[in-house]
Order: structure tokens, then sequence, then C-alpha cells
């Protein structure tokens, strides 16, 4: 949700909703290279009928990663896989729209909560899995919340890394987490690459960083046309999980299973976003990393440390 393009030069907006949500999508933002291998892969197809590519790594316990978004490609997630494929298998679901879960038409019907939640369920039973231990990162976590909502003795144990929140408050201070740690040479590019119409991820990424200058140098090697799944998920997605919001806090006090939550201090989420869930899942342990931003393992050597330290500990647990 572009309110920092609207904000900053409303000149330049031609479609305020769309590009909104094109700035709310960077709650996830990063890509690695896609030259990453899967120890196998294979396609599911869920009750509407699309084909969902599955990547496992490793063996042992199961555990399911979902990437954030809604709408990216799940290969800057790698370097949780590849840790914790030493001890777990790791399932990685290619959300519908992304990666090779491509689907035949991107509108309201295909991008519901209700086709979101039949691919997870579908998952579940062809992988024959009783429980699910989901580890959800940013928009992955809200994802995960919606599925524990709906099936809560299907789940074994929620990771929430960074998440969003499980009602749309956040959206009103996430702006300006953001804003406020933008130099005059991102709100220079914000401009440009309004101008063109073109997305704004690789000017406020930096504001999801605690190291500036981490951020910097990880963005010399992204290729930000590459960022997305296809076009509309985002907005399509947000828009289905917003209307929901009602029922899932309601229902989501049914699950009593165990939560955690993984974060920066810093995250521009805002650590009222993870007070917000707790205060629903009562059970929620909350963990922070300090001097660190919404990717743990992108920051400096301690703060990735820390994160693998408290992930790999927290899943003993």
């Amino acid at each position: 949700m572009n309110y920092l393009h609207t904000k900053l030069n409303k000149r330049y907006t031609k479609s305020t909703n769309n590009l909104k949500m094109k700035t709310i999508s960077i709650l996830i933002l990063i890509l690695f290279p896609s030259i990453l291998y899967a120890q196998s892969g294979s396609f599911i197809t869920s009750s509407d009928g699309t084909k969902l590519y599955v990547q496992e790594f490793g063996n042992g316990k199961p555990v399911i990663l979902l990437a954030g978004g809604p709408g990216l490609n799940a290969d800057y997630l790698q370097p949780i896989w590849t840790k914790l494929s030493i001890t777990y298998k790791c399932i990685v679901l290619n959300q519908r729209g992304t990666g090779k879960s491509i689907l035949d038409s991107v509108n309201s019907n295909s991008m519901s909560m209700d086709n979101y939640m039949s691919d997870l369920e579908t998952m579940r039973k062809q992988l024959n899995l009783e429980k699910l231990t989901l580890i959800g990162h940013s928009w992955g976590s809200m994802l995960a919340m919606e599925y524990a909502s709906r099936y809560p003795e299907k789940v074994e144990k929620l990771v929430l890394l960074n998440p969003g929140g499980l009602s749309s408050n956040y959206i009103k201070y996430f702006q300006d987490n953001i804003l406020c740690r933008l130099h005059e040479e991102d709100i220079q590019e914000i401009s440009e690459l309004s101008k063109k119409n073109k997305s704004i991820m690789s000017a406020i990424y930096p504001g999801y960083f605690y190291n500036r200058s981490s951020a910097l140098e990880i963005k010399k090697t992204m290729d930000f046309n590459e960022i997305n799944g296809q076009d509309g998920v985002t907005q399509l997605t947000y828009n289905s999980y917003f209307s929901d919001q009602k029922m899932r806090i309601k229902n989501i006090e049914k699950y009593k299973g165990e939560v955690s939550i993984i974060a920066g201090r810093q995250d521009p989420m805002g650590e009222s976003t993870f007070y917000e869930i707790k205060e629903h899942l009562p059970q929620t342990q909350i963990y922070f990393i300090e001097k660190c931003g919404h990717f743990p393992w992108l920051e400096n050597q301690e703060q990735k440390e820390e994160f693998f330290h408290l992930l790999t500990e927290d899943l003993k647990n």
C-alpha cells in the first residue's frame, strides 16, 4: 500500500490504490538469485484446479515455510531453509501466483483466502501430515494465522518471523516507520521511479533495515524486476485478508497451540503489531533481536547469529 508514494509526490500517482498495495508487498522484500535447487519438488492440485509447486529440503520433522508478500517468490528464504534442513525437512510452498505456481487468471476469486486455505489443507493431506508446524515470515505469518483460525486442530506450532498483523491496524504506522528512515537520495529515487510508473521497491528497501549499510550492499545485488510473482496478486490478496479480519480475530482464539514471534526490535512493523497478536493468543512468546529490522538473517553478523539461535532453539522446545 504505497502511502509513501502518495505522501511524497501525489502528482506522480496514477492509481493510488494499486501503488499502496505495491508498497505493502515490500513487507517481505528480498530476493536471492533464482539458481536454488530443491532436494525434491512436485506439484499438487488445489481444490480449484490450481497446480501448486512444493519444494522439500532435508530430512527430519517437517516444517512448512511460508514466504511473504503476498506475491513474492520464496527464494529469499533460502538462508533459513539451508540452516534448518540440517535437522528438519523444510517444505516450501510456492504460493499461488508465485514461483512455479502460475495462475491462468489472477482475480478476486482466485486470490481469495478460501483458496489460500484450501492450498495449505490440500498440501497437508497430500503430504500425509497430521499437524503443521508453520514458519511464516511477514505476510507468511499472516497466512499462517489465518490457517490456525480456520483449522486450529491441524496446527502444532506457529513460528511467526517479523509478522504482519491479525488486523489492518499496523498499516496506520507502518508507512511512517519506513518513511522516517529514508534519506534524501531514497526520496529522489521514489520520485524518479514514480514518474516512470515503476515499482518503488528499490527506493524504500533501506527502510526495512536497522543497518543501512547492509541494506545498500544487498540492494546492489538485487534485480527488483524479478522479485514479484504475477501481477495483481498483492492487492487482491490483501483485500481478501482484511475483509475477513473480524472473523479471523474471533476464531484465532480457538487455537491453543504454541506460538512464537521472533522479530527485530526495529522492524517497521512495530512492536504493537506483535503485542496485538499476543492479546488474542496469550500463549505467544515474543523474542526481540536488538539493532535489527525486518530481515534478521541479513543484518550484521551478531543479529544473524542470534536469529538462527532463537529459531533453532524455539523449534526444539
